[in-house]
């Protein structure tokens, strides 16, 4: 190879290299800057309480934390219930729902193309529309009290200024609206499934239920066991649109909006950031333990 080629060679090269290191350059310090740098600080700040103009260093803030989980009626006793009103709720009722709706979808019921948009209609509405349109349907003045009233069932109590209904019905908000992001995965997945398949379990004799459960879910367990592993990756970050509907007020709170609530309102850092900790430390292994049960005794593969 000739000396000009060569030099025509490294010149192409050093070109490709920089272009390279320009296009990775912002992603990597976007990474360090707000992933590394934030979440290193945010540790720090963990173990940092400040009186005035100084910096202690300890565990006061996890002493507090406990302290405020031990007293009866605490916000974070609060928080953490709902958190796993929550979790379950959506683990329990709104991923089976789901399923079950994608799986009469994939069968092609009648008019399945406009349930289809029906249900997931809500993910590209803006939420503080939905939730205005859903506190005016169950207002005390709203459609759903005066068709109560028309029944005989009498008036209808200001279900979101109770302590004791606020949460459920934000929960019921959350089901009623929360179908459409696990339809379209597990309706992409069916999607997948090989007719031959379905149609072979129909000359054995498979009903729906032995379809949707010995056919179905095997062939679509990738999707739905990273749906789940997920659902459990989020334990401590479960809860609905809480600031929509009134930011925490009559016992709603969750613990991700309550440490929200107290970085972004109460210009505070150091406590929430260590009960952020906290729920970090205690969640990962619970992901880790799901991952691996879903993998030892729900193996499909």
């Amino acid at each position: 190879m000739s000396k000009a080629k060569i030099m025509k060679f490294s010149e192409k090269k050093l070109k490709s290299t920089l272009f390279i290191i320009g296009m990775l350059f912002l992603p990597i310090l976007n990474f360090f800057v707000f992933y590394v740098y934030v979440n290193f600080n945010s540790v720090l700040m963990a173990f940092q309480v400040n009186i005035g103009n100084v910096t202690k260093w300890g565990l006061d803030n996890f002493s507090t934390m406990f302290t405020e989980f031990s007293l009866s009626g605490g916000v974070l006793g609060v928080a953490l219930k709902n958190t796993f009103f929550y979790f379950f709720t959506s683990l329990l009722i709104t991923l089976p729902l789901s399923f079950f709706l994608s799986y009469f979808l994939y069968k092609k019921i009648a008019f399945y193309r406009v349930f289809r948009v029906i249900f997931y209609l809500p993910n590209i509405i803006s939420a503080s529309v939905l939730v205005a349109l859903f506190k005016y349907f169950i207002a005390t003045n709203g459609p759903v009290a005066f068709i109560g009233e028309k029944l005989g069932l009498g008036a209808l109590p200001p279900l979101l200024m109770m302590s004791e209904t606020a949460t459920k019905v934000i929960v019921f908000y959350c089901i009623f609206f929360g179908l459409g992001g696990n339809l379209i995965l597990f309706s992409g997945a069916m999607s997948n499934i090989d007719s031959g398949i379905v149609e072979a379990g129909k000359i054995d004799g498979a009903g729906i239920f032995t379809e949707m459960f010995r056919l179905v879910v095997p062939l679509i367990w990738p999707t739905l066991s990273t749906i789940i592993i997920f659902q459990f990756i989020g334990i401590f970050n479960a809860s609905g649109p809480i600031l929509l509907f009134g930011g925490g007020q009559f016992d709603t709170w969750t613990i991700s909006y309550w440490i929200y609530d107290k970085v972004t309102f109460g210009n505070t850092l150091n406590y929430p950031a260590a009960v952020g900790l906290f729920f970090s430390a205690v969640g990962a292994p619970i992901a880790l333990l799901a991952r691996w049960a879903l993998t030892k005794f729900f193996d499909y593969e």
